[in-house]
């Protein structure tokens, strides 16, 4: 994973909070991260349903906290919205 410094932990943070603050089921909320992940992982192109419903039922099945998972996705838009892919290393998730 990365080094962040404390205001992109804060920044993050905030984040995931008002995405959690939403109440997004947690089917949905694994869907998203599945699709942010396989975005990732195949060079920011977009991937078939299929894929992301396979990874999908793989996070679902891990039981992850939802918190986490809110973590997790407001972790990926940031960086993606902050152009940190383009520069440096993808991560290894956790979940893969």
């Amino acid at each position: 994973m990365f080094d962040y410094n404390n205001e992109i932990k804060h920044n993050i943070s905030v984040a995931a909070y008002f995405l959690a603050k939403k109440e997004i089921n947690f089917d949905d909320l694994c869907w998203m991260l599945a699709e942010r992940q396989l975005y990732l992982q195949n060079n920011f192109q977009n991937v078939e349903q299929n894929y992301i419903k396979q990874r999908a039922t793989k996070i679902y099945q891990s039981s992850p906290p939802y918190d986490v998972i809110c973590w997790l996705i407001s972790e990926i838009d940031f960086l993606l919205k902050r152009n940190y892919f383009k520069r440096n290393q993808k991560p290894h998730f956790i979940l893969d």
